[in-house]
């Protein structure tokens, strides 16, 4: 039996997702045509036709649909274990794809990417930096990371960091220029730079008061979706930032940037990896938890 016989039902999921021959071929590493190919064989076998071909895409027909509805969760389970079983006492190996925010890419990933990496040389990271909300499952990431708040319905997930505290800040030039606000409320008359969702919504700064959460829409002279942004923004005087303490914290020792409203502050949060359930959790996401766990002081699972 010729590979593409074997690999059929994976190459019609491929295909199917990508609504594509070529785009399927190139991350199969086969060409579009070995794929057609493929796909007439399993059309025939099955005496239904699964896609109808047009000059410019590949779509489902009402079998292909029913097919692939009841195809994925077996192949990804399918998968899992043959993974499971391969790599049984050797290393983690294959692709692994990760979505996350900015924010948790350059505090929690970027900083030990490379001993991560080190430590399995089989692996393959591929990172989604994006700060919107995420489907993993119909984008076909292997987890992502998020704040518990923002997690995914009907995932598994496990912590990965310590809780985290979100902070107002500002330059002391910006705060003996245009004073300290004293409640958040007060910030209605300050400059606050705004973060933006790739959705479209702004950001609403959190704050906790006579113990009621409020939520503030603030307005601004910049509006960004990248922190990076924000905290060179509240850096060079520019207004008041809404950023994790450990972003801020080398600029608060050096003194180029102060704290305020400590006391409204709501309850620090932690992040979390999320990743559909499974009964066989592959070896290269055990590994990764792992990792980021063991990093961030957590005890293992």
């Amino acid at each position: 039996m010729s590979p593409f016989k074997q690999d059929a039902l994976q190459a019609f999921r491929l295909i199917a997702r990508h609504r594509s021959f070529t785009r399927a071929a190139a991350e199969l590493g086969v060409s579009a045509s070995a794929l057609s190919q493929a796909m007439r064989q399993l059309e025939e076998a099955l005496e239904t036709r699964l896609l109808a071909r047009t000059t410019r895409q590949v779509a489902l027909t009402e079998a292909g649909e029913a097919l692939l509805a009841r195809l994925e969760p077996a192949l990804d389970e399918i998968i899992a274990a043959l993974e499971e079983t391969r790599q049984s006492g050797g290393q983690p190996a294959g692709q692994l794809r990760l979505t996350l925010p900015h924010s948790a890419a350059q505090q929690l990933i970027y900083p030990v990417m490379a001993e991560f990496l080190g430590r399995h040389p089989s692996l393959r990271l591929e990172l989604d930096v994006n700060n919107g909300l995420v489907d993993i499952v119909a984008q076909r990431f292997d987890a992502g990371i998020r704040l518990g708040e923002s997690l995914q319905p009907g995932m598994q997930a496990l912590q990965i960091s310590q809780p985290l505290r979100f902070v107002v800040v500002a330059s002391p030039d910006y705060l003996r220029r245009r004073g300290a606000p004293l409640q958040p409320q007060d910030l209605q008359g300050h400059a606050c730079i705004g973060y933006r969702f790739a959705s479209g919504p702004q950001y609403r700064w959190q704050f906790l008061q006579d113990g009621q959460a409020l939520q503030l829409a603030l307005d601004g002279p910049l509006v960004a979706n990248d922190n990076q942004a924000l905290l060179r923004a509240a850096l060079d005087g520019v207004g008041l930032a809404y950023l994790s303490e450990p972003q801020i914290e080398p600029w608060r020792r050096q003194g180029r940037l102060a704290t305020v409203l400590d006391d409204y502050l709501p309850p620090a949060e932690s992040l979390y990896l999320y990743y559909p359930h499974r009964r066989l959790q592959p070896a290269k996401l055990a590994a990764l938890i792992a990792f980021l766990r063991e990093k961030a002081g957590l005890p293992p699972v």
